[in-house]
């Protein structure tokens, strides 16, 4: 059977480099760290533009990330020609929102664009415990079903280890 190349798949056709939509996304990398994209067009800036005049061409472009949970926010200074960013936040399993915006010479900022809320994941070991799960149970399952020579050191270790203790329970009896 033949194997269509990248070329046939597409038909030739390139992804666009931009859509024409005014558009900010937000998406959580891992606990740390989220990744924005942006786009926003002539248009948009035009409108801001005749809005404020020269102010608005002198003014610093930037992203406010919002943390929902502390209220608190912080800014990063972006270059005009960047359309992403990764940006790290200091709190795990928190809700956060970004704004790009311009912060004119008078100390103002003027939203653009703000993207959808998300959650970074937490940090650590889930604190949620299913009580229908029994550590014991499963080792104990495990051993009437091992097979030698086909675990880890590790888990044969484990078994021999629960093998003697239940033959220490038998002798006590």
């Amino acid at each position: 059977m033949h194997k269509a190349d990248r070329h046939e798949l597409n038909a030739g056709w390139e992804l666009p480099g931009a859509y024409g939509i005014d558009r900010l996304v937000l998406l959580p990398k891992d606990p740390h760290w989220l990744f924005a994209y942006w786009e926003v067009t002539a248009k948009l800036e035009n409108r801001f533009r005749k809005q404020y005049g020269a102010d608005w061409d002198t003014a610093q472009l930037i992203l406010r990330i919002h943390d929902l949970e502390t209220g608190r926010h912080r800014e990063i200074t972006l270059d005009g020609r960047a359309d992403n960013n990764y940006l790290q936040v200091e709190e795990a399993d928190h809700a956060y929102y970004v704004e790009m915006g311009r912060i004119l010479p008078n100390g103002s900022f003027i939203s653009m664009l703000i993207s959808n809320i998300i959650r970074t994941p937490r940090n650590s070991i889930s604190a949620v415990i299913d009580p229908s799960w029994k550590m014991f149970a499963f080792w104990q399952q495990q051993r009437h079903s091992f097979i030698g020579g086909s675990s880890s050191f590790e888990f044969q270790a484990d078994l021999a280890g629960t093998e003697l203790l239940i033959l220490v329970a038998e002798e006590e009896k």
